[in-house]
């Protein structure tokens, strides 16, 4: 079924496009997903598939998404005119705090506020968000304790995107470092 839209963030290999493209991750809590089966296991993936399916309705159609400046999105304002963008599938621009879950809107508005005062042109007049990028990281967490173990499966050290634990290349390092630490600490 193609009732979904899904984008990505991605940067070619030599690094020559005169687009910076990046993505904005906010975190999910478990009270974001109890609409949705919320102590059921996949109620994440539900959520993730409704967020995708929110996104196809407002992109009008096939694979295009919608799309708004980042300045328009902070104003509560739709964007008039989209800059030029690497997405070639197309931009429709709507208002995305009005697409988007209130507690997703609010965190993503909270981010780029703080990352705006941190990086220069950040929220500049051509910083542009299309669409979400909803699988950065797995839907459903594998459980692990203290001891970053498995509670169940001793030696078993869930880390990284795939058990629910980073969201991104360099979270991901970061966790994979810290579960073979502990693993190491383990043998020991």
């Amino acid at each position: 079924m193609n009732d979904e839209v899904v984008v990505n963030g991605m940067s070619l290999s030599r690094r020559d496009s005169p687009f910076a493209n990046s993505g904005m991750v906010v975190g999910i809590e478990p009270e974001d997903v109890r609409g949705f089966g919320g102590s059921d296991v996949l109620a994440g993936i539900r959520y993730q598939k409704y967020i995708e399916q929110l996104a196809k309705k407002a992109g009008g159609g096939g694979q295009v998404a919608p799309g708004q400046k980042v300045s328009d999105f902070l104003a509560g304002k739709v964007s008039k005119a989209l800059p030029k963008t690497s997405y070639f599938p197309g931009l429709n621009s709507v208002r995305l705090d009005e697409v988007l879950p209130k507690e997703i809107g609010g965190r993503l508005a909270g981010g780029l506020r703080k990352f705006g005062k941190m990086i220069r042109g950040y929220t500049g007049p051509d910083a542009l968000l299309i669409g979400f990028e909803t699988r950065t990281s797995s839907p459903v967490r594998i459980p692990r304790g203290e001891d970053l173990q498995h509670p169940e499966v001793k030696g078993l050290y869930p880390c990284g995107e795939g058990a629910g634990y980073a969201g991104g290349i360099v979270s991901a390092a970061m966790d994979g470092r810290r579960c073979a630490e502990a693993a190491l600490n383990e043998l020991r």
